[in-house]
């Protein structure tokens, strides 16, 4: 695994509300997959097009990047809730930032601990709460 930083940055209103979409989570897939950033599709245009209230596996952005999986390299991305389904290995990790920010990094479970492997983001800091978990692996 090649890590591979973010090159987009959320921008939020003063009133917290999300103006722009940062590209942490394609940042950690294209270091899984060793491609660059840009070799993987732009999920965020999906955002927010979704019914309100739906599961993440329903979203569209989750949709489309299993489709692209599949069809580009025979995988599939597979969410998790809890930190005990996990397989050992790397995992992208959804959660809050420590700057209290959505975030995704990449993580390293083994032996039933979930250990910091690497944050897209420039400070490093990794997440302060967890939110779920994505592994991507054959079909």
């Amino acid at each position: 695994m090649i890590p591979v930083r973010q090159t987009k940055f959320s921008l939020f209103y003063a009133d917290g509300k999300r103006y722009s979409y940062g590209n942490c989570l394609v940042a950690c897939i294209s270091s899984w997959l060793d491609l660059a950033v840009d070799e993987v599709p732009n999920i965020y245009t999906f955002y927010n097009l979704d019914t309100k209230g739906s599961n993440t596996e329903d979203s569209l952005w989750y949709q489309i990047m299993n489709i692209w999986l599949e069809k580009k390299f025979g995988m599939t991305l597979k969410m998790y809730r809890g930190v005990e389904e996990i397989p050992d290995g790397f995992v992208i990790v959804r959660g809050i930032s420590q700057r209290d920010k959505p975030h995704t990094c990449i993580y390293s479970k083994s032996a039933g601990e979930l250990n910091p492997f690497f944050d897209p983001h420039p400070t490093d800091q990794f997440l302060k709460g967890f939110s779920y978990f994505l592994v991507i692996g054959n079909l």
